[in-house]
């Protein structure tokens, strides 16, 4: 039996981060992101965040189908510092992209510089590309900057549709169609 063909490259170089799938050594990387109350306030992740956690959450992303669900390791300085993932939808014409990043990387354009290699490499991957969408917390004022200044649209503004920390929240929607996208 043929082996499939990767859709999306399993190998992204950005200007200062480079993107690749999760291995098993990363796991001491994403435990010690992850194991911070500021990283994890927008996440549905288990705060503390144990080693094991971070082992599960690997193998996680292993297991996930390439061709379906991308997730990318970001690295700096050959640290892994966040992820970023592609959720491909009904044929691969629409997706939807989820990132997070370590708390000591805030607010240095990591997260910006990973989405747009993400937006650039699935809009030349597939052809048949319409839409990348992504979402937020309202509260979550980074991601919605990362949505913008990836050249998302902000689409709309959900009421009460995400439900959070024991209460219901506003969720922001943003995308970006490939004719807005410039290759």
């Amino acid at each position: 039996m043929a082996e499939q063909q990767d859709i999306l490259p399993r190998e992204i170089v950005a200007a200062r981060l480079s993107l690749r799938p999760f291995a098993s050594t990363d796991a001491n990387d994403v435990a010690a992101y992850a194991n911070d109350e500021r990283w994890s306030q927008f996440l549905p992740a288990p705060f503390p965040y144990s080693l094991p956690d971070a082992e599960t959450f690997i193998a996680g992303t292993v297991i996930r189908d390439w061709n379906a669900n991308p997730v990318w390791a970001m690295v700096l300085d050959r640290t892994v510092i966040g992820g970023i993932n592609l959720r491909l939808h009904a044929e691969n014409h629409v997706a939807e992209m989820g990132w997070s990043i370590a708390s000591s990387h805030w607010g240095k354009g990591f997260a910006t510089e990973a989405a747009r290699a993400v937006v650039d490499a699935a809009f030349t991957a597939i052809p048949t590309l319409a839409r990348i969408a992504a979402r937020a917390n309202v509260k979550n004022r980074a991601s919605i900057r990362v949505m913008e200044k990836v050249g998302m649209t902000h689409e709309a503004t959900l009421r009460c549709n995400l439900f959070w920390q024991g209460q219901v929240v506003d969720e922001v929607h943003c995308g970006i169609l490939r004719e807005e996208w410039c290759d």
